[in-house]
């Protein structure tokens, strides 16, 4: 009994956790846009209680990484959202959604650990990328780099571009070769 439970619940967990991420991440972003509030420590609470639900389905269901990525997710969520409901911590909507970013990469990285016990390329390479590209635009939305972002944009993304498309082009030619060689 105990198994047909789990196997339900994995089958829905598949299509529920990232709809509910989703929801939760697109409904927390246009709230702070609108600068709207909802009842004080509402949203905290939700977050925070979600999180540890996850993270106790993590454990029931042996180790399922989506579990943990979304409990981590959730759980850093509703500890932002608490520090601003209690005003600890005083930041604009700009400065606050990268962090969201940053708390993706943290959760890839807590949800690589707790499945493979070590840390595994699947989820360290989206932690680096969520985490990198959170810190940049931290640096950007808090004006560290007062150079709007558009401008670094328009200067940078032709010079990445040119030498990406260079080592796809000289990819796909090797493969070729390789693969017309007869090499298996």
């Amino acid at each position: 009994m105990k198994e047909r439970w789990i196997n339900l619940l994995l089958r829905f967990s598949v299509v529920f956790i990232p709809l509910v991420m989703g929801f939760v991440v697109v409904l927390t972003t246009l709230f702070m846009l609108g600068d709207f509030r909802f009842s004080p420590f509402a949203g905290a609470v939700c977050s925070l209680v979600s999180g540890v639900l996850f993270w106790y389905l993590g454990i029931l269901i042996k180790n399922r990484a989506r579990f943990f990525f979304s409990a981590t997710f959730l759980f850093l969520t509703g500890i932002l959202l608490l520090l601003l409901d209690m005003h600890i911590v005083q930041l604009s909507v700009r400065e606050t959604w990268p962090l969201l970013m940053l708390f993706i990469g943290s959760a890839f990285t807590v949800a690589g650990y707790m499945h493979y016990r070590k840390p595994h390329a699947m989820y360290i390479v989206p932690s680096l990328v969520f985490s990198t590209l959170g810190f940049v635009f931290l640096l950007f939305s808090t004006d560290i780099i007062g150079v709007p972002l558009r401008s670094v944009m328009l200067w940078w993304f032709p010079l990445l571009f040119i030498p990406s498309l260079v080592s796809l082009l000289v990819w796909i030619f090797q493969r070729k070769r390789v693969d017309g060689s007869g090499n298996e």
